[in-house]
């Protein structure tokens, strides 16, 4: 029997591929710009809802949140800012082959961030 995907995230996971869409097209960042240019995200997920990252990242709603909660529904997960709720934010997920797909579009259907992650041991 395979686990559910909640099921699934606890853990760390780090970036090696992302797309995100500006002014109009979409931008394919490989894991080999990644490392030249020094750009990270290390994420955890814990058993208990804390949610840990690291980032180097210049995507906005990102910005100067090392910890916070989350929590899963369905196939959505919510990073929940114990400061101030508005800042929430909501990724749609999928767990395929070990690897963490998080996906996050504005209002319109554009892509903010389509990231692809592996688990870290």
């Amino acid at each position: 029997m395979f686990a559910r995907p909640s099921k699934q995230l606890p853990g760390k996971w780090r970036l090696f591929e992302y797309y995100t869409e500006k002014s109009g097209e979409l931008v394919n960042v490989k894991e080999t710009q990644l490392k030249q240019q020094d750009i990270f995200w290390e994420i955890e997920f814990e058993e208990d809802g804390c949610f840990q990252q690291k980032s180097g990242l210049t995507i906005k709603f990102l910005e100067g949140i090392e910890s916070s909660g989350w929590l899963v529904s369905k196939n959505f997960i919510t990073l929940i800012y114990r400061d101030d709720a508005s800042r929430n934010e909501e990724f749609q997920f999928a767990i395929v082959n070990d690897k963490l797909k998080l996906l996050k579009k504005d209002i319109s259907g554009k892509i903010i961030f389509f990231g692809f992650f592996r688990r870290l041991n």
